[in-house]
């Protein structure tokens, strides 16, 4: 009995050496690939094709049935206004270092292409084009009785937020990026966010969840605009509650497959299971274009009715002073709402959602038209080079007229 308990003993030791062995390769790799992603421009383009063999992630299933995209394909010889000067499209593509271009107009492909290596099978990371989606699954949520409207506060789904900041914010405080929480997002290594992502990504020594769960309350929710990631990541936990389903599987069973997504997609996961609903799926062009396209034909595609078009509406619709066009920051033209930037105009204004490194989906109402822009950008975010990309945009739909 003795030696069967030293044997039980030794062989739990080394399971424990083996796992801690295995965590700290899984920790330096990811370090090494963050390194190369902020300092290697060849590494970068290529890693955000790969992000899926690297990091633990949850596949989104697509459907048989695949929605054809007709095709009537264009030249874009393009240029576009910037500072009083006229510079070709190429200019812009090529300062952000873009992997893939598509445009969809009148529900057709006219132009696709691919860049630096990438192909139509390629698998782009979304970076925060994916709170788009997450906020999407909070509205189908909805749609299915499972949360009784934006209003309600999240507590009351997630009761172990209640010791945090986030005890009684309405959801929908949280959806437009006014939760009040304290938690700063500027990319320098020592923010919050960089936090999060390091204890939860790289170290795997708390979860996502948790981390959450840790924040404290800076200002009364609802008064102003913060962009919080972590406010995005509740958003995913809420889905995760009410639905019983990881976020991942509910987006493929309530999205990827009525829409007939032409290739299964990747989200990104915690140490704990749970996905990185900030950040973090990776799909192909043309089904970042299909989202882009049931947004434009209010929540419809396939044709099915696939969102609520009431709930396209309020997500692109800001609603709240905080958030309007203009509001935001100063000298900064765009507006917010849930998870979607909009800008400046009236019922058929466009919207977008985008991503640091220079990742896009551009919904244009009054021209019928979707752009998809995915890019490996030199530097996390440059504000002048987002104004120069939306030039570019209204150029390409000034064109296609």
């Amino acid at each position: 009995m003795i030696r069967s308990r030293n044997l039980v003993a030794a062989a739990a030791a080394l399971l424990l050496m083996s796992l801690a062995t295995t965590h700290a390769q899984q920790r330096r790799a990811h370090e090494r690939v963050l390194l190369g992603i902020a300092t290697d421009r060849e590494f970068r383009i290529g890693a955000f094709r790969h992000m899926d063999n690297v990091f633990p992630n949850r596949v989104i299933r697509r459907a048989a049935s695949v929605w054809e995209l007709p095709r009537a394909e264009r030249t874009l010889d393009v240029s576009y206004e910037w500072k009083g000067k006229r510079y070709p499209l190429g200019e812009i593509l090529t300062c952000t270092n873009t992997t893939g271009l598509l445009v969809i107009k009148d529900g057709k492909i006219v132009f696709e292409k691919y860049y630096l290596g990438a192909d139509a099978k390629s698998h782009f990371t979304s970076m925060s084009v994916a709170k788009s989606f997450t906020s999407t699954l909070v509205g189908l949520a909805i749609a299915d009785g499972k949360i009784a409207d934006v209003n309600r506060p999240v507590t009351e789904y997630l009761p172990e937020l209640r010791t945090s900041g986030y005890d009684s914010v309405p959801i929908k405080a949280i959806l437009q990026m006014s939760s009040g929480v304290k938690f700063s997002e500027d990319y320098g290594g020592q923010d919050d966010l960089s936090l999060m992502w390091q204890k939860t990504m790289e170290e795997n020594s708390q979860s996502l969840d948790d981390y959450a769960r840790s924040l404290t309350r800076a200002e009364k929710p609802g008064t102003r605009f913060y962009y919080r990631s972590v406010d995005t990541q509740v958003l995913g936990w809420l889905v995760n509650r009410v639905t019983g389903e990881h976020p991942a599987d509910y987006l493929s069973r309530k999205l990827w497959q009525p829409l007939g997504m032409e290739s299964d997609a990747s989200w990104l996961t915690d140490a704990s299971g749970m996905e990185a609903a900030f950040c973090c799926i990776q799909a192909t062009l043309r089904d970042y274009g299909r989202f882009g396209l049931m947004f434009l034909n209010h929540g419809k595609a396939n044709g099915k009715q696939i969102v609520p078009a009431s709930w396209v509406r309020d997500a692109i619709t800001p609603d709240s002073p905080q958030v309007q066009p203009g509001r935001l920051l100063p000298n900064y033209p765009l507006g917010y709402q849930y998870q979607w930037w909009t800008f400046p105009g009236r019922g058929d204004h466009a919207y977008a959602a985008q991503g640091v490194f220079f990742q896009f989906i551009y919904v244009r109402p009054r021209d019928k038209m979707v752009i998809v822009k995915t890019s490996a950008n030199d530097e996390f975010w440059d504000d002048e080079k987002e104004m120069q990309s939306y030039a570019a945009f209204d150029a390409i739909a000034a064109a296609l007229k």
